[in-house]
């Protein structure tokens, strides 16, 4: 069996507060990690049903985070996304999930970075596409070892 990828650790700058990332979930929180094309309707829709829950999963131990690299000038960040300017992070993680350049994917990774799945953002509608990494996450969530037994013991 091959090994599982790990999300970067990064924290990038929010306008008038302090930076976020996967850095301030690592060992705290599982994560839903989104990877999002500026100005796409697509993207965006997935981006404010994602803010929309965040409360919830975050009261259910999961960070969410959606990157958005710089797109066209003036062009708007979506609010309680995080521009990635530079596109460093972008890049180390479409890398690190396996997807091509400029692609657009949710990733669900544990409290350790371990990535379980990557979702591919346009492959459907947005309710089905955040479904599946729902599911995802579930897995992630009953697969902790510091919490519970792994599967195969059930």
């Amino acid at each position: 069996m091959a090994e599982r990828a790990e999300v970067p650790l990064f924290q990038l700058p929010v306008p008038g507060g302090q930076p976020r990332g996967t850095l301030d979930a690592w060992q705290r929180r599982e994560m839903l990690v989104a990877l999002l094309h500026p100005g796409c309707d697509i993207c965006q829709a997935l981006h404010r049903s994602l803010m929309e829950r965040a409360p919830r999963l975050r009261q259910e131990e999961v960070d969410v985070f959606s990157i958005v690299p710089s797109g066209q000038q003036g062009e708007p960040l979506p609010p309680g996304a995080l521009g990635d300017a530079e596109g460093r992070i972008s890049r180390e993680l479409a890398q690190a999930i396996g997807a091509a350049p400029g692609e657009a994917r949710l990733a669900v990774a544990n409290r350790f970075g371990m990535l379980y799945a990557t979702v591919n953002i346009h492959s459907g509608p947005t309710k089905a596409v955040l479904q599946d990494a729902l599911e995802w996450l579930d897995l992630a969530q009953r697969q902790c070892g510091e919490c519970f037994a792994p599967l195969d013991w059930d």
